[in-house]
């Protein structure tokens, strides 16, 4: 059938008649729209294109990674708030998810800290978290850096409690009387104990971890030779036990964690 022959009687209000073919212009705009992004850049010919799809059944929310040979080319967060496209981990590799839940706002269903790992082929990442509240529906979205440590080798596991997620930043605070920061696979780093809150991701001073942490880098300084990563693991021990004591964390201890707060989405129920 053709559409362009077919005409439609004058409006009461003595108009013209309406094409319809124009009526089917935003459409095929948007199809074309489709079709282009869709279709292989030059560069990319012959590689194949994946995409990763992570989401947890109990939260309306989906983590859409397209892969190229294993790295993100692209993420996008989706929510009832519609998508929010994540630049932060493009360029890296997915390595895990680690999802934690709580009861954190004013209902009784459980709330979401979601943690996410990425890397490239340096050993350089960040994790991505995702923390989700349920009462008034909101998504926290934030990155801290990524880096593997001699934490991450000890076979030990530690004990947290429920809705508590570990973070291991890259490195140990810079203290006042070192001239270095000590970090990456040879160093032992400072461990965050990260909750979700009703204001988003936060450091929260866990005293039961702290006191698993003191006993595991008292044991693995003991054979530490350099002097200056040593003093650097006294200092960090000595927190370990003002945190264990229930005390408030050091200025320096809060410097040394980088949160990128990325954005926050809410919607209505």
């Amino acid at each position: 059938m053709d559409l362009g022959n077919i005409k439609k009687k004058p409006s009461h209000g003595g108009g013209g008649g309406i094409n319809i073919k124009f009526l089917f212009l935003p459409a095929v705009a948007a199809v074309m729209a489709l079709v282009l992004y869709l279709a292989p850049s030059p560069d990319s010919e012959g590689r194949e294109i994946n995409l990763r799809t992570l989401e947890l059944p109990s939260f309306p929310i989906t983590l859409v990674l397209e892969e190229d040979d294993g790295e993100v080319r692209a993420a996008w967060l989706r929510t009832p708030a519609g998508a929010r496209r994540i630049e932060q981990v493009e360029g890296l590799s997915f390595i895990s998810g680690d999802p934690v839940v709580s009861r954190v706002d004013r209902d009784n269903r459980d709330d979401l800290l979601w943690r996410i790992s990425f890397m490239n082929v340096k050993g350089e990442g960040i994790h991505l978290w995702i923390g989700m509240t349920t009462w008034a529906p909101r998504v926290y979205i934030a990155a801290t850096p990524f880096q593997y440590t001699r934490w991450h080798a000890l076979p030990a596991k530690i004990e947290v409690p429920k809705g508590t997620s570990l973070y291991i930043s890259p490195a140990a605070p810079l203290y006042r009387t070192l001239e270095k920061q000590f970090g990456g696979t040879d160093s032992y780093s400072f461990v965050y104990t990260m909750m979700l809150t009703p204001e988003g991701l936060t450091f929260v001073p866990v005293p039961s971890v702290y006191k698993q942490l003191a006993v595991l880098l008292r044991a693995g300084m003991h054979g530490e030779s350099s002097p200056p990563k040593r003093l650097a693991y006294v200092r960090m021990l000595t927190e370990f036990n003002r945190l264990a004591d229930g005390k408030a964390p050091q200025a320096d201890t809060l410097l040394n964690l980088q949160i990128e707060r990325i954005d926050t989405l809410s919607w209505k129920k």
